[in-house]
């Protein structure tokens, strides 16, 4: 099992993982500031080139 998910983690690439890593961040600090998931959504797609979202959305 351990070498299934390593060799699993390695086949992919990095841009990926951080691509993934940075919008679940994003979804993370909707969340935490009180959205909905709807609302998380809308959001994480309107600011998906920022680093996270801005303080006056809530």
């Amino acid at each position: 099992l351990e070498k299934n998910a390593l060799a699993a983690l390695e086949s992919i690439p990095l841009l990926s993982m951080r691509r993934f890593s940075n919008r679940s961040l994003r979804f993370m600090d909707g969340y935490r500031r009180g959205l909905n998931g709807s609302e998380a959504i809308w959001a994480v797609k309107k600011y998906h080139g920022h680093h996270c979202l801005p303080p006056e959305l809530v």
